[in-house]
């Protein structure tokens, strides 16, 4: 029965100093240092996802030559002005998936990062393609119920996509951006939510929330005259050790979050460098 169904069992289970990858939320507004903490934290080699938010070029002359020649680029943008097209949208996710079998095939980037920025952008691409022509549909036929099923293809691509990256071996890394709340009277004052696609919170083993505080004061939203300096803080808002969920780090890295979510020391320091 267990070799039928994949079982692991307990008593064979080794918890060696050997290297456990796990799946990461980055979530923040936007100059939080979401792509900064994946490109130049995280272990190599890495493949990096741009899905039209930010090119990431930028960041390669902030690296030492060494961790430079291991990370690959790749970035999808919409061609015109008037933003993306459907076209687009499904051209990007067929890339995707060609990208992420090149470089995840037969283990190539076990114990390294494929990141995936944002997958804000990324959630919107699948319900331009998985969800909108249903909704299109639905609209034409009269029906004016919106059933939940209309969501249901672009969840399991989501679900499928992060569970297939996590079993290659790789540390998965998707950066979320955060917007503003509102209500009926506007804008909630200070109050920011992640723009993720609902089943993620549950897909993913760490989510860390991250912004950037005034060195002087400690507000995010400084403006102080002559308050000059930011620090990056990174707060758990989901890990292994439960202890954890809440505690801030300051600034985060990789390296200190590896040791909190698995309980030991990353064991492949020159990874890191």
């Amino acid at each position: 029965m267990t070799e039928s169904y994949g079982a692991i069992r307990g008593a064979d289970f080794d918890t060696s100093d050997t290297l456990s990858t796990f799946s990461m939320s980055l979530e923040g507004r936007d100059g939080a240092g979401k792509t900064h903490f994946a490109l130049m934290t995280c272990p190599t080699p890495i493949v990096h996802i741009n899905f039209g938010d930010r090119d990431a070029t930028s960041f390669l002359y902030g690296m030492e030559k060494e961790r430079r020649d291991k990370v690959t680029l790749y970035s999808f943008q919409p061609k015109e002005i008037a933003g993306w097209t459907r076209k687009e949208c499904s051209d990007s996710l067929k890339g995707l998936a060609e990208i992420a079998n090149e470089h995840l095939k037969d283990g190539n980037l076990k114990g390294g990062t494929f990141i995936l920025d944002s997958g804000s952008s990324w959630w919107e691409a699948i319900q331009e393609v998985k969800v909108a022509p249903k909704e299109e549909e639905r609209m034409a036929s009269g029906d004016k119920k919106m059933g939940g099923l209309i969501y249901q293809e672009g969840n399991l691509l989501v679900r499928g996509t992060i569970g297939w990256i996590k079993r290659q071996g790789a540390f998965t890394i998707l950066t979320h951006t955060k917007k503003q709340r509102w209500d009926a009277q506007g804008p909630i004052q200070g109050v920011f939510d992640p723009q993720l696609n609902t089943r993620v919170p549950y897909l993913v083993e760490v989510r860390l929330d991250l912004r950037m505080d005034c060195v002087k004061c400690g507000s995010p939203d400084c403006s102080k005259g002559g308050h000059q300096g930011r620090v990056q803080v990174g707060r758990f808002l989901k890990c292994a050790n439960i202890e954890y969920v809440g505690l801030e780090l300051k600034p985060p890295t990789f390296k200190a979050v590896y040791a909190m979510q698995i309980g030991r020391a990353f064991p492949k320091e020159e990874e890191l460098r």
